[in-house]
C-alpha cells in the first residue's frame, strides 16, 4: 500500500477547524501536530499522520507536513488537487481549512486526541509549544547537537523516544502506564519493521 498524504492534510485541515479564526501558523500545527502523534503513539502504538518527525532548534517538525505547508514535494504520494481542496496558505507562515476536514480519514481514537490536544494546547502561542516541545526526550536527545550554529541543524528523531516520559510533563496527556507503553512500544515495532 503507497502511504499518502491524505491523512496529515486531514489533520491540519482539523485543528485549522478547530483553533479560533481558522487561521493557524506553521510553526504552532507542527506542534499541535507532534503533541497529538506523540499521545496516540503512546496509547494504540501508531502515530495518527504517520509523519516522520526530526528535531530542530524550534522543537519537533513533522517533515511532510512542513514540506506540504511549504509548497515542496512530499515523501509521501499527494492525490492531485488535494491540498488545496482543503487548506489554503496565507502568508507565507500561516494557513486555513478550506471548510471542515472529512472525518472519515480518522478512527475514534484520533479525535479523541486531536480534540484533546487542541483543549489542552490550542489557547498556546506557538513559542510557548516550542518551548515545551523543549522538555522531552526526542528533542532533548539532539540538543547539543542543535546548539551547534556550524553543524547541520535538523536531526530524523528515534521513535522510540516517544515512549519515554518527560520529568516536566503536568499535562496528563503523557499519562500512560509502564504496561501500557511497552505493549504500545511492541505494536509500533511490529508494524514499523
Amino acid at each position: 500500500m503507497t502511504r499518502n498524504t491524505k491523512k496529515i492534510i486531514q489533520a491540519l485541515a482539523y485543528l485549522s477547524y478547530h483553533i479560533n479564526g481558522q487561521t493557524l501558523s506553521d510553526m504552532k500545527a507542527y506542534k499541535l501536530l507532534w503533541l497529538a502523534d506523540r499521545c496516540h503513539l503512546r496509547q494504540n502504538g501508531r502515530t495518527i499522520t504517520g509523519d516522520r518527525y526530526y528535531a530542530l532548534p524550534k522543537g519537533m517538525v513533522p517533515t511532510d507536513a512542513k514540506h506540504l505547508l511549504d509548497g515542496e514535494a512530499s515523501s509521501m504520494e499527494t492525490p492531485e488537487g488535494y491540498f488545496d481542496k482543503w487548506l489554503v496558505k496565507v502568508g507565507s507562515h500561516k494557513f486555513k481549512a478550506v471548510k471542515a476536514p472529512d472525518l472519515s480519514e480518522f478512527s475514534k481514537s484520533d479525535i479523541d486526541v486531536l480534540d484533546r490536544v487542541l483543549d489542552l494546547y490550542g489557547g498556546k502561542s506557538r513559542k510557548e509549544l516550542s518551548e515545551l516541545s523543549h522538555k522531552y526526550p526526542e528533542w532533548q536527545r539532539y540538543e547539543d547537537m542543535l546548539s551547534d550554529k556550524n553543524a547541520k541543524n535538523s536531526f530524523p528523531i528515534d521513535m522510540d523516544l516517544m515512549f519515554e516520559n518527560s520529568d516536566e510533563d503536568s499535562s496528563l496527556l503523557f499519562d500512560q502506564p509502564n504496561e501500557v507503553l511497552e505493549v504500545t512500544k511492541d505494536i509500533y515495532h511490529e508494524f514499523n519493521s
